[in-house]
């Protein structure tokens, strides 16, 4: 009986891929947009390299923390490309904004914090009256109204020739 055998050893190396999530998003920048009285802000940023990637982009109206949104923040998800606006925002508010990038292996870090306060849409004209008078023999209206107050505010005046309201 022979107890000695020979032992062959074999040695493998394993590599595990640790999964890399995206890096923070830079250059985020917001411009205002206002509509029909509908205000809005249009996020833009930067895009991160990789492929997959989709980006979300947090709001709120209290800054939080400067690291990343506080519980409660609203946020727009499965952004593909590089900008997306938030509609039906409260005129003249601050919103703060953080933009986070997301791939299968994970998310990133959030943005550094960015805010913007909403335009104000102008106020209803008060006040309008509309004076008979003349130009040249002609007969014309003279309209007349209180301005409501604020900057960069244009006005168009719509009439009619029939006795019906228009929008």
């Amino acid at each position: 009986l022979n107890n000695n055998r020979d032992t062959k050893t074999t040695t493998y190396t394993v590599v595990l891929a640790t999964p890399t999530p995206p890096p923070k998003v830079q250059g985020v920048n917001i411009s205002r947009g206002i509509s029909n009285g509908s205000v809005s802000l249009t996020v833009s940023w930067t895009a991160v390299p990789g492929s997959g990637i989709t980006y979300t982009v947090w709001y709120f109206t209290n800054s939080g923390t400067t690291a990343e949104p506080p519980s409660g923040a609203l946020n727009v998800s499965g952004i593909t490309g590089t900008s997306t606006t938030l509609n039906g925002l409260a005129q003249g508010t601050q919103y703060y904004i953080w933009v986070v990038a997301v791939s299968s292996d994970g998310k990133g870090p959030y943005s550094t914090r960015v805010s913007e306060i909403t335009f104000t849409g102008p106020s209803q004209v008060s006040g309008v009256t509309v004076t008979p008078s003349s130009l040249n023999g002609s007969p014309t209206l003279n309209v007349t109204w209180t301005s409501p107050t604020g900057s960069g505010i244009s006005y168009i005046v719509k009439y009619s020739t029939t006795n019906q309201a228009s929008p």
